[in-house]
């Protein structure tokens, strides 16, 4: 009897906690002594697909939390090189129970970055046991989270793999707040790939905005076309693939500025931290 008492209240804590709607509302770390409110004239923006760091491999099998630490060490000091304004994340881990690291928290700390925002796209387990991985974003600059939007074709709480949200907030730049979003897209099916860049410009409402992350379409794809030919955006639609990482075939990865900024190069670089490769773009700002 008692056996059955425990498997209904897991059963019940799974199901609040697959239920919980406090996904909406990003996640915020700030640390005002580092933020940059001087005028800019360029801005670099990564996009990073960090495959959880490999941290579990689906819900059975994880890596050390050393190991982790270690993946997260080489991307902070990457984007610290490279000198990143504004990081783009994708399947970046906000929890893990049997591997208790925030992810997300670790890498704003160790970039030295004045602000973060983060959300999930699942959370699956039980509070305080639970598997939460979603999109982040890292800035230089002041960051307002504003919400986490469901995208179309969202999945069962039983099987969360395939369920896609986007992490919109508000950076100001040079006095100037601006919409961005932080993507991954559905990696399954194309159509619905379609559907989701259809709600994502229909929330935007042609506002100036920067999207960038892992849009899981490639140049000829529709996504990409119908992105491309809205006019909102500048930067590279097309370029040398990102994935896999260790043979890329596949250009999936973008960062798209809005249309008033001037895009001036981008460059996909070299990696064997995860299996995707960063896309590293520079904008001009008008003065």
């Amino acid at each position: 009897m008692s056996f059955l008492v425990v498997v209904l209240v897991l059963l019940f804590l799974f199901l609040c906690n697959g239920w919980d709607e406090s996904w909406m509302k990003p996640g915020m770390g700030e640390r005002q002594d580092l933020l940059f409110e001087g005028e800019t004239h360029t801005i670099r923006v990564m996009a990073f697909n960090v495959a959880k760091c490999f941290a579990y491999t689906g819900i059975t099998q994880f890596s050390s939390v050393e190991d982790v630490k270690k993946r997260l060490d080489r991307i902070a000091e990457l984007i610290t090189q490279e000198k990143v304004d504004l990081v783009f994340l994708s399947e970046i881990v906000n929890e893990c129970g049997p591997r208790p690291i925030d992810q997300v928290a670790y890498l704003a700390e160790r970039c030295g970055v004045g602000a973060w925002a983060s959300s999930d796209n699942y959370s699956f387990g039980i509070p305080g046991f639970r598997l939460r991985s979603g999109n982040a974003i890292l800035s230089r600059f002041p960051l307002r989270p504003i919400e986490t939007k469901q995208l179309v074709g969202n999945t069962s709480i039983w099987n969360p793999t395939n369920n896609r949200r986007l992490l919109f907030c508000e950076v100001t730049i040079n006095g100037v707040p601006l919409l961005i979003g932080s993507v991954r897209n559905d990696s399954f099916d194309l159509k619905n790939n379609l559907a989701q860049v259809e709600s994502i410009l229909k929330y935007i409402q042609g506002r100036p905005a920067l999207l960038a992350g892992d849009f899981n379409a490639e140049p000829h794809d529709p996504s990409m076309k119908l992105l491309r030919e809205s006019g909102l955006f500048s930067g590279a639609f097309d370029g040398p693939p990102t994935y896999p990482a260790q043979e890329p075939r596949r250009r999936i990865d973008f960062v798209l500025g809005p249309k008033n900024w001037k895009f001036i190069s981008e460059r996909i670089l070299e990696t064997d931290v995860s299996d995707h490769l960063p896309v590293l773009a520079e904008f001009g700002l008008h003065r």
